[in-house]
């Protein structure tokens, strides 16, 4: 493993950030909390259920943010 390389991915390599992507992945987990929440079509179990699973994936990615792209990062650009 130690030969390995870490060659930039095509997104990466049109220039756009992964704490951009990660960004937008954040994005769209609080709509989904948003959209989950003001649903009409889901029963009060099932929405406590999907709103568990989407707020873990939030909590898991927003502290996977804040490990890789440290607010530091932030003030610099």
């Amino acid at each position: 493993m130690k030969n390995v390389v870490n060659f930039p991915t095509p997104r990466e390599q049109a220039g756009v950030s992964m704490r951009e992507d990660m960004d937008y992945l954040l994005d769209g987990l609080m709509a989904a909390m948003v959209a989950i929440k003001n649903s009409e079509n889901i029963s009060e179990d099932d929405r406590e259920v999907e709103m568990k699973v989407v707020m873990d994936l939030f909590i898991k990615y927003i502290e996977l943010s804040g490990e890789r792209y440290p607010i530091e990062d932030l003030e610099n650009e």
